[in-house]
């Protein structure tokens, strides 16, 4: 509008090249949401959401749950980890946990302890025990239907 004093509504967008740091010698506890990278190569305990790529560097210690579209680790990892694509471990790799993942790259030397499950085969084994719930959840209610008529 010609004299119009009001600026255009422009939306912030992410940039891909972005990168959120912590740096070695520094350590964070707590919860650390992202649209973009992240790089840890301190210390690092809670809960970490990324959209992005998550990168655990050689002295990076990480402690917690993470959910992230790809991740690389060269150092320790610990906890609840969903990788949505590619989930690389390094040959200096130290990871223990619950880890589901949609692919999986592992270097000679790596180590991984914990259950590990690719992510189609994480979404059977949830449906597998959501049946065996329910199955085990109905045959006590229907021996106490059968108790109660029998009385």
């Amino acid at each position: 509008m010609i004299g119009s004093s009001k600026k255009p509504n422009r939306t912030e967008t992410t940039s891909d090249h972005a990168v959120n740091r912590i740096a070695e010698g520094t350590s964070f506890e707590g919860v650390l949401k992202s649209e973009n990278n992240v790089r840890i190569d301190g210390i690092f305990e809670g809960d970490l959401v990324t959209k992005g790529r998550l990168v655990i560097g050689a002295s990076g210690k990480m402690k917690g749950s993470v959910s992230c579209a790809h991740c690389e680790i060269e150092g320790s990892m610990e906890g609840q980890i969903i990788v949505e694509e590619l989930f690389v471990l390094k040959s200096t790799a130290r990871v223990h946990g619950e880890i589901q993942y949609g692919q999986l790259s592992v270097e000679n030397g790596a180590q991984a302890t914990g259950n590990l499950h690719l992510a189609s085969k994480v979404k059977d084994l949830h449906q597998d025990r959501s049946k065996e719930k329910t199955q085990r959840t109905e045959k006590p209610e229907t021996a106490r239907v059968q108790q109660t008529a029998a009385v």
